[in-house]
């Protein structure tokens, strides 16, 4: 069959969002007893759906925009005696529900339906991508991917984008060497965010009686102990990108770890640690003649499942330890630990920057360092950037919504 020959999509009822919802399966039967809608699918599958829920996402132009998908009607403002009076199948397989007292009927895409039913266990509607703990063992270098490729297709920048999330991590090679490409390749994936830093950042060597070196070890040639960015704002930076532009010098070797694996890894081996790297708060403090940020913490954050969701180790700005007497030691004895890990044979992941290669990484997860090195042969230079993870999962939720529309076609 030619593309001529086939049939014309078939036109389902709007869903209240700009996503693609395949149908897989179509319903069998619908049924209500006024409160609950049932639908029986063709492989047997049972779902139920409360009235109140089926009117209030619904598509219409009354409940949502079709120019926005909004909301423009509310819950609270549909009658408090709420109930469906029919619920049957229409010719093109989709389901109508008819409500009252309102006396209208409106008609339910069933591939959204099926995707949203809630019936048979709460769904994934986030679409997080599980993390894959690493050290050494499992993972010698970072996942590499081809840098042109993902600045110009959006596969390629999909499967980047989805190891990133899995990994906490990734490279990508042969990127152009000009002082722009970074922000290029960040704007393929969303906003870029603004810090006292700049919107863009270089990370190489300043004089040492000048501003920009009194903002930061990094501009200076020493050795960095593996760390996260800005755990002295109220909201750590998500997502760090750094491009290599220049790297001629002796050392300056890159260390990365996963601080995930690290925190799993002292929460198998020593409950005192555990309580240590994620009960006792920290005052983290930036130094600065123009700035004066501080948020208190724990080195690893937990979150409602009891799992690391964020890792909180800018160690060189912290502010004196500001806790309970006899949390002190512990508290030290935590950042120990959890820094000998970061920076060992086991957790830390060595290589060296090539002209050209970008990192990308979650700096809520991955700790980054480096080893000294000479600034006085060749010359280091790294162009940088902040961004959220939220704007990688935006990002990888478009790609795969226009994957599985190319796939529907």
């Amino acid at each position: 069959m030619t593309s001529t020959d086939r049939p014309p999509a078939r036109a389902w009822p709007p869903t209240p969002d700009f996503d693609v919802w395949p149908v897989e399966h179509l319903p069998a039967a619908a049924e209500t007893d006024g409160r609950i809608v049932t639908v029986t699918w063709d492989d047997g599958r049972v779902s139920r759906y409360h009235a109140i829920w089926l009117r209030d996402n619904a598509a219409d132009p009354a409940t949502h925009s079709p120019a926005t998908r909004e909301q423009v009607g509310h819950p609270w403002d549909l009658p408090a005696d709420l109930a469906v009076t029919s619920a049957s199948l229409a010719g093109d397989g989709s389901i109508e529900v008819a409500f009252a007292p309102e006396g209208r009927t409106l008609a339910y895409h069933p591939g959204w339906l099926r995707a949203l039913d809630y019936s048979n266990g709460r769904h994934d509607d986030l679409g997080d991508i599980a993390p894959t703990y690493w050290d050494c063992r499992r993972l010698a270098a970072p996942p590499t991917f081809g840098g042109p490729a993902c600045l110009e297709r959006d596969g390629a920048l999909l499967e980047a984008l989805e190891a990133l999330m899995e990994y906490g991590i990734v490279r990508l090679r042969d990127m152009p060497a000009d002082e722009t490409a970074v922000q290029r390749f960040a704007e393929r994936i969303g906003t870029i965010r603004n810090s006292n830093f700049g919107f863009l950042f270089d990370v190489k060597t300043a004089p040492a009686d000048s501003r920009k070196a009194a903002d930061s070890n990094a501009y200076f040639a020493g050795a960095l102990a593996p760390h996260t960015d800005l755990a002295t704002r109220e909201y750590e930076p998500g997502l760090q990108l750094l491009h290599c532009l220049k790297n001629t010098t002796r050392g300056g070797r890159a260390v990365y770890a996963d601080g995930f694996a690290i925190a799993a890894h002292i929460r198998r081996t020593d409950a005192d640690l555990w309580r240590a790297v994620t009960q006792i708060e920290w005052t983290f403090a930036n130094r600065s003649p123009a700035t004066d940020y501080r948020w208190r913490a724990p080195l690893v954050v937990l979150g409602r499942d009891g799992e690391p969701v964020e890792i909180r180790a800018t160690t060189f700005l912290r502010g004196p330890l500001n806790v309970d007497f006899d949390d002190v030691e512990a508290a030290y004895a935590g950042l120990r630990a959890f820094q000998t890990l970061a920076a060992g044979d086991r957790f830390a992941m060595t290589f060296d920057y090539a002209p050209g290669d970008l990192i990308a990484f979650d700096n809520r997860r991955v700790l980054h360092g480096r080893t000294a090195f000479d600034d006085a042969a060749g010359e280091r230079a790294l162009k940088g950037c902040y961004m959220e993870r939220e704007e990688v999962l935006s990002r990888i939720r478009v790609l795969r919504r226009a994957r599985r529309a190319n796939r529907a076609a």
